[in-house]
């Protein structure tokens, strides 16, 4: 136990499977999501239980137990449509599977033969590994299409979280790139709307299903769709036209996102009067605030930014108006911008709260693409007193300069999946 409770770091454990289809090799090495640990890093040698599960085992897992670099455990994979590490997913590591053996998986996921946990913790590694440089994009790619049928919203959770961050990485892909994995994101989410519609059926509806409801919405509207955006649109006129009860809590802020990434100045200024109401409560106004930074306009942005140091916008809620505008890669150099141009009234403000200058700059930074923007951001701070946030600035130049290598190692890697795979 002290390995993992005073030890840094966890495993990640790469599987190969014998020629005989009779046995699983598994390795464990030092994990990093900034890429493969060095020799004087992997150094550490966890107690690691395994959990393997087949199709034919589902019902219980091996007792088999990782305590050195690697070992051979018997695990009848040719007998079996799919296998799995980590049952249940109550370990901590992850877990890379060969290429065979992710598209097995994908299947299982399709079939509807995973638990949930096992579900959420296939595609939170998968993503993770993809990242980090340790498995390919596509293995993600593969197994991300089959979770169209998925109910959960807990793994849908997951499941989002990764699409973002994926497509914010490839912000500077080519357009038809960017244009697949939208069609991707729609071929997931759509249905699940049409599925689950605008409205409960129920009033004893779990509130999970109102939670999901608004992020199908989401997914789907962000992405493109025409029937959600129509609906999102009719119904934001009707709101605005005095029938509040076509949002609920949760579908407001999800529906004011899709009318202003997809709107106009018309858009932006009614969700913005909506935030300025001093009627209208606090969360819903600051969930308004949160969305006007989905704009495409970069006038509109500026004034934004403009708005967000005004006196209309409480110095702890500034965060709220900045915290959507990188979600779209044009305007990430604006918002950088702004922040250099403030910074000096922003040290002003925040003197006594200065970890608040960590946040602005974590969002004002954080999704840039390119090593050469990490040097300019470090060379920026190079000569300012930083020493209350610099935590925050050596995160985010880590993060840039991570997702820089996940681009340029798997760019083609991506776009060769999309050629092979009609959506």
């Amino acid at each position: 136990m002290a390995l993992w409770t005073q030890t840094i770091g966890y495993p990640i454990l790469t599987v190969t499977e014998a020629a005989d289809g009779a046995k699983l090799h598994v390795r464990q090495n030092r994990y990093l999501s900034a890429g493969e640990a060095t020799e004087e890093e992997d150094q550490t040698l966890w107690w690691v239980p395994l959990g393997i599960v087949t199709s034919e085992t589902k019902s219980q897992n091996s007792s088999g137990v990782l305590t050195t670099r690697e070992a051979d455990f018997d695990v009848s994979v040719s007998a079996a449509k799919w296998y799995k590490l980590n049952k249940d997913t109550v370990g901590i590591y992850r877990v890379k599977y060969p290429a065979s053996a992710v598209a097995n998986l994908a299947d299982a996921i399709s079939a509807g033969q995973l638990d949930i946990n096992d579900r959420i913790g296939i595609i939170a590694d998968s993503a993770s590994l993809a990242s980090s440089g340790h498995s390919n994009t596509s293995d993600f790619l593969t197994l991300l299409r089959a979770y169209d049928k998925e109910t959960e919203f807990v793994v849908w959770q997951e499941i989002v979280l990764r699409i973002d961050a994926l497509q914010s990485v490839w912000a500077s892909a080519p357009e038809e790139v960017k244009a697949n994995l939208q069609t991707l994101s729609r071929k997931l989410f759509s249905p699940l709307v049409a599925r689950l519609g605008w409205e409960s059926t129920s009033k004893s509806e779990d509130s999970l299903v109102s939670r999901l409801r608004a992020l199908a919405i989401r997914g789907a509207g962000m992405s493109g769709d025409k029937t959600v955006v129509d609906e999102a649109n009719r119904r934001f006129s009707a709101f605005f036209g005095g029938d509040k009860s076509v949002f609920t809590t949760d579908t407001l802020r999800t529906a004011f996102a899709v009318a202003v990434r997809n709107g106009g100045r018309d858009e932006f200024e009614k969700v913005k009067s909506y935030y300025l109401d001093a009627e209208n409560p606090v969360d819903q106004k600051l969930a308004a605030l949160s969305c006007l930074g989905f704009t495409t306009d970069p006038a509109l942005v500026d004034e934004l930014l403009e708005f967000a140091l005004s006196d209309k916008v409480r110095n702890q809620d500034v965060h709220q108006a900045i915290v959507a505008i990188s979600t779209y890669g044009a305007h990430r150099e604006r918002l950088w911008k702004w922040y250099r141009d403030s910074y000096n009234q922003l040290v002003t403000r925040y003197r006594a709260s200065m970890n608040y200058m960590g946040i602005l700059v974590r969002l004002s930074i954080g999704e840039f693409i390119g090593d050469a923007k990490a040097d300019e951001i470090a060379a920026y701070f190079s000569d300012k007193n930083t020493s209350k946030f610099q935590r925050v600035i050596d995160q985010s130049l880590e993060k840039i300069r991570s997702n820089t290598a996940w681009y340029e190692k798997d760019k083609d890697d991506v776009t060769e999946w999309f050629v092979q795979n009609t959506l």
